[in-house]
């Protein structure tokens, strides 16, 4: 049995690498565990059916620790696959104190030393873990090369870790809800339609992406800005759009479940994040056939684009080079095709086998 820990599935990209994984581990013959410190989130319903959901009613994180250690006294799963610190840290914790015998894996999927939690007490309890606790679990994966290195300057012993890259796939629909056919970003040409997708947060950096957009304003481009997300800085960005006087070009449309006919319609992908763990975003508009600009950022980025070769990036930060990037692509002429090949290195399929591969030293494990 394989089991895997998230704090919850609120929505973020974590939470659909791991529900994609259930997916897979299902399809090919595992019994699979999915453990919620809280069972809550949008992401819920998209739990496949054949995984028992256990909700460790764990307020926090650290209240989740004796609900874990009982869960694995009780079960004893084959596999534990827990992400994001300080969950991952709490993990390593509980399997100690309940005489786990299986396979651990921990995963982190943001470079971590870019956060708020690498700063203050936080930072100090960072990479203490990191050094002393999380290196102690079977085996550490990074969702990218780049994560891997943050980890090793956060003080994971530098022979510890593996790159696994995210799993990442889109539906198959293209039509969007009737709720979407009058908004003023489907009734622009698609070479004109620009599309974000990610938490209105300080990661991504939306900030830099409406200046880009008022340079392509001044330059006379009549393009359209289509941002999906939700988040605590969503009153600064409308209020910044608005002094932009860009209220008319860019829009703020939410969260919603299955951005992938937002991906087919857009003429464009934009990341202007100023830090990642990986970027499923950019896999996900690949998988579209959807052309990418994105900030060269601590990490991710252009492990995906190789660097540059399926997509252009520019400096983190630099509105004008970010402008500049977006009115050459949007007047590129696009590889649909190959755009598709890249992001199949990225499928369910192949990255699911690659924990399998890790899973198999697992005594008693059966793949």
């Amino acid at each position: 049995m394989i089991s895997l820990l998230v704090p919850d599935l609120r929505g973020g990209g974590a939470e659909r690498v791991n529900l994609l994984l259930i997916k897979e581990f299902l399809r090919l013959g595992h019994s699979v565990d999915l453990l919620l410190l809280q069972k809550r989130g949008a992401l819920l319903d998209d739990v496949s059916s054949g995984a028992k959901v256990v909700d460790l009613s764990a307020p926090r994180v650290r209240s989740g620790f004796w609900p874990l250690v009982r869960y694995l006294r009780d079960r004893k799963p084959e596999v534990l696959l827990v992400s994001m610190w300080p969950l991952t840290t709490l993990a390593v914790l509980a399997a100690k104190v309940a005489g786990y015998t299986g396979c651990l894996i921990t995963s982190e999927h943001n470079a971590l030393s870019k956060t708020r939690q690498a700063d203050g007490l936080s930072g100090a309890l960072l990479r203490l873990s990191m050094r002393w606790i999380n290196g102690r679990s079977d085996v550490v994966v990074g969702v990218s090369d780049g994560v891997i290195d943050d980890l090793h300057r956060l003080g994971l012993p530098s022979r510890t870790g593996r790159t696994i890259y995210n799993p990442v796939a889109i539906s198959s629909t293209t039509e969007l809800s009737d709720t979407w056919r009058e908004h003023p970003w489907l009734k622009t040409n698609q070479s004109s339609r620009i599309l974000a997708v990610g938490s209105l947060k300080p990661q991504k950096d939306y900030p830099t992406l409406l200046r880009a957009m008022r340079r392509l304003r001044h330059d006379g481009q009549q393009r359209e800005l289509l941002i999906l997300g939700t988040g605590p800085l969503e009153p600064d960005l409308r209020a910044q759009r608005d002094a932009l006087g860009l209220s008319d070009v860019v829009h703020f449309g939410g969260f919603v479940s299955d951005p992938g006919p937002f991906y087919r319609a857009a003429g464009l992908f934009v990341l202007s994040s100023a830090w990642e763990g990986f970027g499923n975003v950019l896999v996900e508009a690949l998988a579209a056939g959807t052309p990418v600009v994105a900030t060269n950022c601590q990490s991710g980025p252009a492990e995906i684009l190789e660097e540059g070769k399926y997509g252009s990036l520019t400096p983190v930060g630099d509105d004008l080079a970010l402008a500049k990037a977006i009115e050459a692509s949007l007047k590129a002429e696009r590889n649909a095709d190959a755009l598709r090949r890249r992001a199949a290195d990225f499928s369910p399929e192949r990255i699911a086998e690659q924990y399998l591969e890790i899973f198999s030293s697992s005594q008693g494990f059966g793949v």
